[in-house]
Formats: structure tokens, sequence, C-alpha cells
């Protein structure tokens, strides 16, 4: 697997009761919890469609016509947008540490959905509930992915009010989609001028959190990243930077499948010598690998239940859909030429239009696609704003009090220029509305908004 989650914080997501019949779904599931709408986008090629769950703003701030969309799609490759939809942005998550097991699931106070629509898309196909009609339908590149992704979202516009398609989208997600996201928006700009007006789709920027962009850039920055946090000494630093060059000269051969296996060896030599459980949170403790087979074996059950299925819209197995898996290893496997291809033109593609914006962030925790890995590949952006952008001042990010005075909470560091943000955030790892809520909820907000630190008003919101 390209880039796992740190599958410890996800044992007691799924550390719920398990489910038998109607009443202990709708006690699981309550109406709140739901989506709003649910099912299947139809794209190519024939007998195929992405699963969806959509969720209506709850508290928006603009009216109906012109409140914003977010789209989620999940990294992995091949884990399911399901997994953030209950553990970090949906509005109800499975109550882990909040010492509630009558509810495992509560609402959740930093939802992305309090001000936007939200709509999860369990993609690539052959991901969670989006079941694949054969193993050749699954795709292996991003550009088939960007194909999928857009004619999901037309099945989707299709399906709603004629007025629906003008709201401002937004494409959001993490990790793997670090490649999916800028690939999905490029092609979403390439294709709006061929398409009738009333086909377009709206697109007004990508958000990525901790990505995988641009990976020949990425990769040769984990050596130094371990080393200046004190995780390897200088011999270690020495053997993995000769890692390091063997893959990105494996990359500019284009020998994809060697390139993909020496980064693994590169990042399995660093978690031995730094004896972390994960790269992706140097805080984390816990093994990983023990813990993940219990993990997916435990949210599996639940997810693939009749019931549950019933409640989130999901194909049965006789309507000809498959067992849910928290990451599917078909997709996984799809994927393993594609890893250490780059997706930094399709994010040049964006910042050379005039409608889309960037937001990168990531919690600098993460020691494998952290802030120094953005920041060694945002360097080679073949963007006219880049010098601008690269001496821009980094600005202190404290959150907002609520209604008290002094200073906010140290939250980060705000880096902008024309539609270009970048935000490292503090006490975060490779998940960061997991580990920051409250902060990720005021990052996505402003930024959408185009406010305070992270839009047009340079001195920040009080």
């Amino acid at each position: 697997m390209a880039s796992p989650l740190p599958f410890s914080l996800l044992v007691v997501i799924f550390l719920a009761p398990a489910v038998h019949g109607s009443a202990a779904a709708a006690a699981l599931f309550p109406r709140e919890a739901l989506p709003t709408k649910s099912g299947y986008l139809p794209i190519p090629p024939a007998n195929a469609s992405l699963y969806f769950a959509f969720y209506e703003a709850t508290h928006p701030v603009t009216p109906p016509a012109s409140t914003p969309l977010l789209v989620w799609l999940e990294g992995g490759p091949g884990v399911s947008s399901l997994v953030s939809n209950f553990f970090q942005i949906g509005p109800y998550t499975f109550a882990a540490g909040r010492n509630n097991s009558s509810a495992p699931l509560s609402p959740n106070p930093f939802a992305w959905n309090r001000r936007f629509g939200l709509l999860f898309v369990d993609s690539p196909l052959g991901t969670g509930y989006s079941s694949a009609p054969s193993p050749s339908a699954i795709p292996t590149n991003q550009s088939v992915v960007a194909e999928h992704v857009l004619a999901a979202l037309q099945s989707f516009f299709d399906a709603q009010p004629a007025e629906f398609r003008a709201r401002p989208l937004f494409l959001t997600g993490e990790s793997y989609a670090g490649k999916s996201i800028p690939a999905a928006g490029s092609l979403i700009l390439a294709t709006n001028p061929e398409l009738p007006e009333h086909r377009r789709i709206n697109l007004r920027g990508v958000a990525i959190g901790n990505g995988l962009v641009h990976p020949v850039a990425q990769v040769a920055t984990h050596a130094d990243t371990a080393y200046f946090m004190g995780l390897i000494n200088d011999k270690q630093k020495r053997d993995a930077e000769a890692m390091q060059a063997a893959a990105v000269a494996l990359t500019n051969a284009a020998r994809w499948r060697e390139a993909s296996d020496a980064r693994a060896r590169l990042l399995s030599s660093l978690r031995n010598a730094t004896g972390l459980a994960s790269l992706f949170d140097v805080a984390v403790e816990t093994s990983l690998e023990a813990e993940f087979a219990g993990a997916a074996a435990v949210a599996e059950a639940l997810m693939n239940s009749a019931e549950v299925r019933a409640a989130l819209g999901a194909r049965r197995a006789s309507e000809g859909g498959s067992p849910w898996q928290l990451v599917s290893p078909a997709v996984d496997a799809a994927f393993h030429d594609d890893v250490m291809k780059s997706a930094k033109p399709d994010v040049e593609a964006l910042l050379a239009g005039a409608s889309a914006r960037v937001l990168l962030y990531e919690g600098i925790r993460d020691a494998q696609d952290g802030p120094v890995a953005a920041e060694a590949w945002l360097r080679e952006l073949e963007w006219d704003g880049l010098a601008a952008f690269r001496d821009a001042p980094r600005a202190v990010w404290r959150r907002r009090r609520g209604g008290g005075g002094g200073r906010g909470r140290l939250a980060g560091y705000v880096q902008r220029h024309g539609a270009l943000v970048h935000v490292a955030v503090y006490g975060a790892g490779h998940l960061v509305p997991a580990a920051q809520g409250r902060a990720a909820q005021e990052m996505i907000e402003d930024w959408v908004f185009d406010k305070g630190l992270f839009g047009g008003d340079a001195a920040g919101t009080p």
C-alpha cells in the first residue's frame, strides 16, 4: 500500500456494538447521521458506478443556490471515503475517546458540512462500496480516475435540481488523493469550455492534505526530515540518501514498478531505523501492523451488515454489491506502477487558470508527507507566481477564541500568494482533521470563503 493510514487510530472507531436488526441499525445511525442522499453515480465502463454519500450543510451562512459543495476523495489508494466520513469530517463520528459507549456515533462539532454541502465518493472504482464489474475495470492511472470522478459528478448534478450545478465546488482529500484531486480538477477545467454552459462544473478550488503529489521530489526529503528530527544519525542518513537516489534514478528512467519498490524499501528502512510505529505521525506509539487486521475485521463486519448497507444506500450482494473493505487490496495493487508518477503538471494547470485556488496543508508530525516534502515539490512548480509565493511571509496562525479576548491557541503557519495557500498544521500528523478538528474546520471554512489568513484579508480574522 503506497500511503497507508495509521490504523492504530482506527481501532477504536469501529468497536461499536454488533448490528442486529433494524432497531439496532437505527440506534447506531440516528436519523441525523444518515446521508441527505446516497447511492450510486453511473460512470464508464458499462455497469460501473461510484458510491456516494451526500450531507447537506447544517448551518449554512449563504443562500442555498450559492452554498459551496465539498467533494472528499480518500487516499490509499483504495481506502473508503467512509473512513473520513465517520472518523474525521462527517456530521457524526464514532465516539472514540468520548466516553460514550451507549452511543457509538456522536455529533461531530468539527464537521465540514457545517457551512458546506459535503459529498463523499468511494474512488477509484473498486474501493469501498464502489464495486468494480470486473477486475480489469479497476483503473491503473490517474487519467482514468479523473475521468471517472468527472463522470460521477455529472451524474450527481444530473440528479439534482438545475440550480444545484451553479454552487461553487471544491475538491478535497488527503494522502494518495494528492494525485487524484489535481488530476480531476485539471480535467474539469479543461473540459468545461467544450461543454454547454448548463453542463459545466463550477470548480473553484482544490484542497490537499498531506498529499503525495510529486513523489520524485518528496522521496528525496525523507533522510533530511528524519535526521533533523533527531530520529537517525549521520551514517543512517547517508544510507537513506543512497536509497533515495536509487528511487529518484528509477523514476527519472520511467521504470515505475522498480521505482515504487525502491521507495517502499526506503520507507521500511526508515521505520526500522527509527523504531517509529508510523512515519505518518511520529507521536504514535503503538504498532500499526499488529492492530490493522483487527481494526479491518471489525470495521468490515459492521459496514457489511445488511442493516448498515441499507441505511447508507449501499447495494446488497443480491444487487451486485461486493463486500465492503476498509482498504481494497485489488485497488492498491492496481496502482503499484502509479506510485512514483507525478501530479505536479495538474497542479500547475490549476494555478494557471483564472478560476481555481489551491490549498495545501500538512501536519508537522508527518515525517513522510509533511511540510518538508511539500516544500520540496513546491520549489519545482512551473508557475509564474512561484517567486512571489516563496518570498511571501509565513504568518503564525492561532485559532479564533469564542467570545473571549487574548490570543488563541497556536494552530500552525500559513503562507499565501495569489491562488496558492500552504499551511503547516501544529499538533497533527498525516490525518489533520482527526488530530486538530477545530483548527481544520476553521481552515477549510476560511479558505473556501477566501478570508482571514487563508484569503484576501491578509490581516486575518479576529
